[in-house]
């Protein structure tokens, strides 16, 4: 029991599927995510296009399918719990960024149509008129 304490969550996440005869074919299969994450998850690694709090809850499924108690996975979370919420707020900060710049880009766009659109009626109403 203290050698599970001194591995890290994806070696016991590891030693746990083994136990029963798991493959992460399998793990991936039941959990319905892709093969590489199952690898991420079990090599410690938070891959830079998922949110931490769904990571979390990937890692929480995939504990419960291994039967892995509860309180170990809740002690590795807190203990990366900050350096993690860092990850994920800037991962947010990018996304928002990235976000204001295509709201920006289509709030011209539709300016730009509706502009055209004033033309276009502008010129046919006075076309009648003469």
């Amino acid at each position: 029991m203290n050698s599970e304490k001194l591995n890290s969550l994806g070696q016991v996440l590891i030693k746990y599927r083994k136990k029963l005869n798991f493959t992460q074919q399998d793990i991936a299969k039941k959990l319905c995510l892709k093969l590489d994450l199952i690898c991420n998850i079990e090599k410690n690694i938070l891959p830079n296009n998922i949110p931490w709090v769904f990571y979390r809850g990937y890692i929480y499924s995939y504990a419960r399918l291994v039967k892995l108690p509860k309180k170990r996975i809740v002690i590795f979370l807190e203990k990366n719990k900050e350096q993690n919420y860092c990850i994920s707020r800037h991962l947010i900060k990018k996304n928002i960024n990235k976000n204001i710049f295509l709201n920006s880009i289509f709030f011209l766009l539709i300016k730009f149509i509706v502009l055209l659109f004033s033309f276009y009626f502008f010129f046919r109403y006075f076309r009648n008129l003469i």
